[in-house]
């Protein structure tokens, strides 16, 4: 018989589990910390079998292990498998816990060698294997987010590179397809000023337009943007470029396109300007030679009629010149005479405005100069005015005023330009859509919806300036009307 009292006295004190039990897996001791965590009483268990309280127990191994320290006097470590523990003890109801049974590590210490008796040793290690657990839920969903990270790096259409110190740290595939590297440890091994893109000595708020020439010597035009970053605890900066060739492509054809369109109204008005003073010279020679004919002619007569036929020709001229200076193309800023500009663009579009019974009232500060785009302007003027000819002759009755209000102002270095009609304003769901390339609501004049989306690009994007619309109200000869309100600001010195 084994003398237990002063070994129950050590082995229920401490904090883990102590059997002694032989090779048969007789129990021969069941310590207090076992009683508490499985509910077994040691009167209950003594000298019985372990296998028959917990059948589920790998007893081979266990046997195994207990001979193998026996023979060599020495301890072997129990390494559960599956299930991580040699007793599956129930723990408590918690929230949020990750295993159902205490997680396990056993080692079984030889204790009397010629009764063949052994100690096993059962420590909990529950909390540890949680800690493992969530350690390990938390890696891989670090590496998920990490591969999501690298997918979308490589999957943008934003070329990416990172830097630190004008050193390329990383960069994404479009970056080496872009900038024409075959690999990347090619672009890695360039300081970042290698890649010619000159706005490298700060960030910026917004991306900002640039060519930028590759090694190769092409070029492409590109939307770029730099900013401040701490990743891992490093100050890096992130350089984007998106390949806008294209989409200036395709703005230079709607610019284009816009222009065809309005020559062809220009053309129309120019017809239509012509009408007139060709028939007044027709009638003029024809006359002037039936009274020659017929004996009529005085010296006055043919003075008379000579200068009306030379002061309609130099109508003609002066609308062919006018004409002439629209189709311009812009390429340097100039200085212009505002006033003059805007009457010269009425009297293009005269002859409509007047079969359209459209009154233009204009309100004209004659000393503004601007420094820009003349002609430019000229068509986004232009636009405005046959948008408002076409509301005004759709929604207004004939018989009724049709007014396009034109007025001129200046507010320190700020030009405000603003054209107002009495067509009862733009239907609210639409306002903030007429501006977007392609929205036409002129579907009776087969519009083509690219004239004010053309306006607000040569305002804002060319001359640098601002255009809004409203619908609004205004008094003329105290009367009130509602109609759209265009406002163009512009910078009298740039």
């Amino acid at each position: 018989m084994v003398n237990t009292n002063k070994f129950d006295v050590i082995c229920n004190t401490v904090d883990n589990g102590i059997i002694l039990i032989n090779k048969n897996l007789e129990v021969k001791f069941w310590n207090r910390w076992l009683e508490i965590r499985t509910g077994i009483n040691s009167k209950e268990i003594i000298n019985k079998n372990l296998k028959d309280f917990y059948p589920q127990m790998d007893d081979k191994k266990l046997i195994r292990k207990i001979t193998t320290a026996l023979k060599l006097n020495s301890s072997t470590f129990y390494t559960p498998q599956i299930s991580k523990f040699l007793l599956n003890i129930e723990l408590s109801k918690v929230a949020d816990k990750v295993f159902d049974e205490m997680q396990q590590s056993i080692t079984i210490t030889p204790y009397d060698i010629e009764n063949e008796l052994a100690i096993v040793y059962i420590y909990d290690t529950t909390i540890l294997s949680e800690i493992n657990y969530k350690l390990k839920e938390v890696k891989e969903e670090i590496e998920e987010r990490n591969e999501e990270l690298k997918l979308l790096f490589d999957t943008t259409m934003e070329a990416i590179i990172v830097f630190k110190d004008d050193k390329i740290k990383d960069c994404n595939q479009i970056a080496l397809d872009l900038l024409n590297y075959k690999s990347k440890e090619a672009l890695l091994k360039k300081d970042i000023n290698d890649l010619n893109i000159n706005i490298l000595e700060k960030n910026h708020k917004k991306p900002i337009e640039i060519t930028i020439t590759r090694e190769d010597k092409s070029s492409f035009k590109a939307l770029v943007n730099i900013k401040n970053a701490t990743i891992k605890s490093q100050s890096l900066r992130i350089l984007t470029i998106i390949d806008i060739t294209d989409i200036k492509r395709k703005e230079n054809l709607l610019s284009e396109q816009t222009k065809l369109a309005a020559m062809g109204e220009m053309l129309g008005n120019i017809a239509h300007q012509w009408r007139q003073p060709l028939n007044i010279i027709s009638i003029t020679a024809s006359s002037t030679k039936l009274k020659k004919e017929i004996d009529l002619l005085t010296d006055k007569m043919l003075t008379d009629a000579l200068k009306l036929i030379s002061e309609t020709t130099e109508h003609l001229s002066n609308t062919i010149d006018v004409f002439k200076d629209f189709l311009k193309e812009d390429k340097e800023k100039s200085l212009f005479n505002l006033s003059q500009n805007m009457n010269n663009n009425i009297s293009l579009i005269e002859t409509i405005l007047n079969e359209n019974r459209i009154k233009v009232d204009l309100d004209l500060d004659n000393d503004i100069y601007l420094y820009n785009f003349s002609n430019e302007f000229s068509q986004a003027f232009i636009n405005i005015l046959h948008n408002a000819s076409d509301a005004l002759a759709l929604k207004v009755n004939e018989n009724e005023l049709r007014l396009i209000k034109i007025s001129t102002k200046k507010i320190d270095d700020c030009v405000i330009i603003e054209i107002l009609d009495n067509a009862g304003g733009i239907n609210k769901d639409i306002i903030n859509k007429i501006f977007e390339p392609y929205f036409t609501t002129k579907h009776q004049y087969q519009g083509t919806g690219l004239g004010l989306y053309m306006t607000h690009k040569i305002i804002q994007s060319s001359m640098k300036g601002k255009i809004s619309v409203k619908n609004d109200k205004f008094i003329f000869e105290d009367k009130e009307y509602k109609g759209a309100h265009f406002k163009i600001i512009l910078k009298s010195d740039t």
